[in-house]
Formats: structure tokens, sequence, C-alpha cells
């Protein structure tokens, strides 16, 4: 088989030119135009779309001095609730009319499509109607309009709304770049361990179980309506936190335990994480975890949060089957909870080890000592916080520690002193609930309870007075935000966590708590980086920069090697951000510098995951200071040979993770990292000013064949990854049959594995 056609495919190369082409067309002042610019990289796109904004303005009003206050380009995120792009221009052009010095009107450039795909199916086919409508509209504007897609979108308009499609008039499509990890917080919330509870309870000798039992075999006592406030106004605690609107925690359970079927998998939400494998902090900024993730057990938890007794009822069963209700004294038909100790009869073989009776005053004596209902719920919530502390982490573990929680709130007075920190540690539980559940829904409202459960906590006390315990609750209350911008309103959810972060600063000083001041600056910068993919990127990547810098200088390479690594694998992802809307060359190297210093403590010996991630991070930035280097070969050389080095080192320590007994993943996409290896060798092998060898660039062209070889067999079959690893295979092959002729072009096809040979010679 002749090979006919063989292009030299650069990426970044191609979307500059791309853009220049894009810059344009908007450029040229025509009206009632369609432009469709195609982008599956989410940075890349938010990073063009905001320097055409920028550019636009400055080469236009350069044009037209007497127009100069009113945009040229109007940039609208699309509205997920009433997807009309054509509906929000005309808002916006009916709350801004131009006046009638206004030459040419302005363009709109429509952002926020990829979203949809997490909506119903109802909302998507409303946004495919609305485009249907185009034709309606647009010969009665005087707009062109700009619309941002990803390809899976671009490929259903095409087919469902070709009314739309045939008035657009030019596409443009941008290749996805190597990008660097997103930076991440300290995975630890910060647990109130000052209740007395739990030092009290950590004294005593009796086994786990056993003090569970004596309690949950009492049948506590009947609480009725209790309610968490106590004045007039007579507030029901669980409905205060809950909202009407939220999700029954029962609910949500029987429906991730038995098969209910999630959405589309998030990677930063493993099966298990933990704050000694930093590798897995690279998942997602926010919440400081301790606790070791579990997997998830097959039972449900079958009990409501507005039955106390279930929970015992469920955990009597779980810890003590083999005592009967009526071993323990109950009604057969469960009506009563309790009764006094004079009318149980325990036989010999209990596994009851303690007495208790039941007073008037629905209080128990437990170890010979009176306890109230409350604080019987409250030494449950301990007991199975302090397992889950532990790493005793499981679904139902953080189920029943909330309920305990919610139950024990509910007998308490309003100004209880132990209040705020069971809210906190409330707000902790629901938090690490959100990271069990496999449905943003449930996430979105576990978020939402832990949110309510910081904010209430905060209502209970005055700064001032516990200065350490308000920015303990003001620094989970940003990360339980940062948490739920990523499936609702980001901006504003991200601008709340930042609010958070900065408030917990004020009153936590690296004088009086060094460790937790430099935690909660990471975290700070953290959320900049995160809200600087959406808006004033420049402005908000500094503000990340100077918080990763401030934490640097209270974190030592003597005490806190891994927390320090961690921080400067951030800040170089910070500066490689801001490289690429200014100073590139000096922000990059900078980068540079930053990823390495992070790899003197992630090493593959000490953390081999996060070493990888960082070597992932540093070949990304020599890829991009290697494509700044256009008209410096040498230079360029020498960046595109370290770029692959630091690919290399990556992919030989996830090959090496592979191995392990269990295996050991990494929180990178190692797809997308074979396809920046094999693009790096394959421009070695094809770009003539580097004049190497014919037997060096063969190598390289070889190589680039294998690592895209090992994409695609890695890849799921037909989706968006496999087919880019599937383009960049067969480019290779087309350059083989270029270089090395047909003998070439036999080379690579032999090394190619049977199953992929019948997608891809048709497409030679």
């Amino acid at each position: 088989m002749i090979v006919t056609d063989a292009t030299s495919h650069k990426v970044s190369s191609w979307n500059r030119q791309t853009y220049q082409r894009l810059k344009l067309a908007l450029s040229l002042n025509l009206r009632r135009q369609i432009f469709v610019a195609v982008c599956d990289d989410l940075s890349l796109r938010n990073r063009l779309a905001s320097q055409l904004h920028q550019e636009l303005e400055i080469s236009l009003n350069s044009e037209d001095f007497s127009s100069q206050s009113y945009p040229k380009l109007v940039s609208i995120n699309l509205n997920l609730s009433d997807p009309n792009p054509v509906a929000q221009m005309i808002q916006w052009l009916t709350q801004n009319p131009p006046s009638c010095h206004i030459n040419n009107p302005p363009r709109f450039q429509i952002l926020g499509v990829e979203l949809l795909t997490r909506q119903t199916p109802n909302v998507q086919r409303l946004f495919l109607k609305n485009l249907r409508k185009i034709e309606r509209y647009l010969p009665h504007l005087e707009v062109s309009l700009l619309l941002w897609l990803p390809r899976p979108w671009l490929h259903n308009i095409e087919q469902s709304a070709p009314e739309f499609w045939q008035w657009h008039t030019g596409i443009f499509e941008f290749e996805g770049e190597p990008t660097p990890l997103p930076p991440v917080g300290i995975y630890k919330p910060e647990s109130s361990a000052n209740v007395s509870d739990v030092r009290e309870l950590e004294e005593t000798t009796v086994s786990f179980q056993e003090d569970l039992r004596s309690l949950l075999d009492g049948d506590l006592v009947e609480t009725g309506d209790l309610t968490f406030n106590r004045d007039e106004d007579n507030i029901n605690w669980q409905n205060q936190l809950l909202g009407e609107r939220a999700i029954s925690t029962h609910s949500i359970l029987s429906d991730s335990l038995n098969g209910y079927p999630s959405e589309i998998g998030d990677e930063s939400f493993g099966d298990n994480f933990t704050i000694s494998q930093l590798d897995r902090n690279d998942f997602i900024p926010v919440i400081e975890d301790n606790s070791v993730i579990s997997e998830l057990g097959e039972d449900n938890l079958n009990s409501e949060i507005s039955n106390p007794y279930s929970i015992y009822q469920f955990l009597r069963d779980e810890l003590a089957p083999g005592i009967s209700d009526e071993e323990i004294g109950a009604d057969s038909d469960g009506d009563e909870l309790y009764h006094s100790a004079a009318d149980r009869e325990i036989g010999d073989n209990s596994a009851i080890t303690k007495s208790y009776t039941a007073n008037l005053d629905n209080e128990l004596v437990l170890d010979n000592e009176l306890v109230s209902p409350g604080d019987a719920y409250l030494q449950l919530g301990d007991r199975y916080r302090q397992a889950i502390e532990g790493g005793d982490v499981s679904e139902e573990n953080l189920s029943i520690a909330i309920q305990a929680y919610e139950l024990a709130l509910q007998s308490l007075d309003n100004f209880a002193p132990q209040a705020p920190n069971i809210l906190n540690d409330l707000g902790n539980l629901y938090w690490m609930l959100s990271r069990y559940s496999h449905n943003n829904g449930h996430r979105s409202s576990y978020l939402e309870q832990g949110i309510q459960a910081y904010q209430i906590a905060l209502t209970k006390i005055v700064a001032e007075d516990v200065p350490q315990i308000y920015a303990m609750i003001q620094n989970n209350l940003g990360a339980a935000y940062g948490d739920l911008s990523r499936y609702q309103e980001p901006v504003d959810s991200l601008e709340l966590s930042i609010r958070a972060y900065q408030e917990a600063l004020r009153y936590r000083s690296a004088e009086n708590d060094l460790i937790k001041y430099a935690a909660t600056q990471n975290n700070l910068g953290t959320a900049y980086w995160y809200l600087a993919q959406h808006q004033a990127p420049v402005e908000n990547l500094h503000q990340a920069i100077t918080a990763y810098a401030e934490a640097l200088c209270y974190y030592t390479t003597e005490s806190e090697k891994m927390n320090w690594a961690m921080i400067q694998n951030n800040l170089g992802t910070a500066y490689w951000n801001l490289a690429q809307y200014e100073q590139p060359q000096m922000w990059l190297e900078l980068a540079v510098l930053a990823y390495k210093d992070a790899l003197s403590y992630r090493t593959h010996d000490s953390a081999p995951a996060a070493c990888a991630a960082t070597e992932n991070n540093l070949g990304t930035a020599y890829w991009h200071l290697a494509d700044r280097c256009q008209d410096l070969p040498e230079r360029r050389l020498e960046y595109l040979q370290q770029c692959i080095v630091a690919y290399d080192n990556a992919m030989a320590l996830v090959e090496k993770l592979a191995e392990n007994n269990p295996p050991i993943s990494v929180n990178f996409d190692v797809i997308a990292t074979r396809n920046n290896l094999g693009l790096a060798h394959y421009q070695l092998a094809t770009e003539a000013e580097f004049a190497l060898e014919t037997e060096v660039k063969s190598a390289h062209l070889a190589a680039a064949l294998l690592q895209q070889v090992k994409s695609c067999l890695a890849a799921t079959p037909q989706s968006d990854v496999y087919q880019t690893a599937l383009s960049y295979l067969i480019q290779t092959i087309r350059t083989f049959y270029q270089q090395q002729g047909i003998t070439g072009q036999n080379f690579a096809l032999s090394k190619v594995p049977g199953k992929l040979l019948p997608e891809i010679l048709p497409r030679l």
C-alpha cells in the first residue's frame, strides 16, 4: 500500500496558526457570521478565549477611538437552565444598546457548552432545539457569533441541528497541548481534637465493640420530637442543617450501594487516598484529610435519620447478632425503645458486660454513671469518628457517625459549648461522604450539607474568643466550597472559598500555628489558581503565586519536606499557567526550577507516584519551552531532549507502580502523557532544523510509534482519547513511508497489533 499524503504535525504551531486565522476572521467586522471553534482542552480554550478578547480590544480600539467604551467582543457563559445563545445575545444587546456612533456591532463568543454534558437529556435537547431556530433570528441581527465546542458536541450539532450548521461560516479546530496537573491543597480536614468525650473514651480499656454494645443494646431512649434549638422558635436541628431540598443520607446510600447508575467518572475521586501518599494529593485542592478510605461495603444501611432507634437496631444486629429482642427486653412490635433494668432478662451467654437503667428523666446508667441521651449519641458519634480517623472509613461508618452527631445535636441546648466542634466534625464527615459518591448530584448535596454545618458552627462562636476554632472551621469551609466548585457555579463557589481562607488567615498566624498557617496559604493559592481558569487569569495567578510563596516560607525541608515539595509542584504549575499569558520564557524557566526543586524530595524511592506526577509536569514545561524557541534550533533540541527524559522517567515509574500487588495508580492521564512523549520523539524525527543523523531520526520515529501504539491499546475504543491516539499513530506511519518508503511503512505496520489494522489501513 502506498501512502500518498504525509503531513508534519506540530500541535502548538498548528494552534497558533489556527488562532491567527480565527482572530483575522473576527477582525473583518463581517455581520451575521457564525464561527465554530473546537477545543477539547478546557484550559487551552480558556486561554485562547481570554487572549482573543484582549487582543481584539487592543487592535480595534487603536483604529476607532470614538467607540472605546463599547466592547468589540462579548464573552457569555451559556445559561444552563435555558441554553439559548441567540436569546442571551439579544438580552445583552437590549441591556447595552449601541449608540448611533457605533459603526460595528460587537461579536459574541459563547462559552460553557461542555457543561451541558452534565445536564439532563431534556436540557440538552432544548439547546439543540434553540440552535435549530437560528434561521429565524440571524437575518435580523447585525452581530456575529463564535461558538466554542468540544468535539462530541460538534458532531452532535452537525447531526441534530442541521439548520444551525448550514449557517456556519467557518470552523477552527484546536488540538490539545501538554498541560501539567492542577495544583492541590492538603488533604486533611481539621477535626475538633478538644472534645472531652473523645479524650475520655480514648482512656478506656474496654474494647471498641464492647463499648458500642453497652450503648446499643440498651435501646437508649425514645427521643420524640427533639430539637436542636430550645428557644421559643424551636427550630428543628435536622431541618436547619439539611434544608427542604436535601437528599436523605439513607436514600443516597441505597442508590449507591445498589447499583445506582453513576455519571461520567471523575478520576480525582479515587477509591482510596491518604496524606502519606502525596501522589494522591495531586487530584484536587481543598480539604485536608488524614483518613485512609477503604472499599465500599456491600451492605446497605437500612435506617432513616429521622428514626433514632433504627441506627441502634442496625448496629446491634451487626455487632451483637446473637442477642434477640426478647433477650434485651424489647417488645415484639418495637414500640417501646427501652424498659427498666428490672424488666430485662439477660442470660449468662449475653454479650452485654455492663449494666444500665433508664430513669424517669430519660437518662441512662452507663458504667455506674448517669448518661443523658445526648451524651450517649455523642459518644457513639465520637467512637465512629475515631474509627474513621484511624483508617476504618466506609460509607456505612460515615453515615452512622453523621446520624449519631445529628441526634446528639437535637438534644443539646442551642448555646452548648461543644456544639461548634460537633458541627465542624459533622461538616467533615459530610465532605468525606461526598468523596464516596459516584453521582455528581449526590456529591453536591453532601457538600452543601457539610457547608451548612460549618456555617451554623460559625454562628455559635465569637472569633475573638476562640480564634483557633474559628480559623479551623473557616479553613474547612473554604475547602468544601472548593470541592463544590467542581459541580455547580464554579466562580461563585471559588470566590466563597477564597473568602473563607482569607478569613481563616485573619485568626491563624504563623507565630501561633506555623504548619496550619502554611497549609491554609497553600489552599488559598490553589483556590486562586482554579478561579484563574474562569476569570481574570493574570490577576488570580499572581495571587496564587503570592500565596504559594508565603506557604513555602514556613515549610522547612527538614521537618515538612514532602509538603514543601508539594507546594513547589503547585508553584511550578502556577508559573506554567502564567506563561500562557505573559513573559512566557521567564515563567516557564521558573516553572522548570520549581519542578526540579520538588523532585529533590519527591524521589523514585520516597514517593514514586508523586515523583511521576512532577516528572510529567516537568516534561510539559520543557515541551512548551521548546515550542517557544522556534528560531533557536540548538536550544529547542536541548529542551525537547530534556522533555523526553522527564516523560520517560514518568512512564518508567507508572509501569513500575503497575507491577505492585495491588497496583498503585497515578493521578494523571497516562495516555495523554504517552501521546506527549510520542509527539516529542516525532518532532525530533521530522524537523529538519535539528540536522540529526538518519539513524537517530529513525530511532525517534520508532519511539514515537511505540508510545502511540501503547496509547491506542490503553484507551477505550471509539473514545475521543482513542481517536486522538489513533490519529497520531496514522500520522507516524505516514511519516515512515515519507522517510523510508514502502520498507519503512511495512516496518511500522509490523509493530501495530492486528486488532488496530482494520481501522488504520482504510485511512492510509
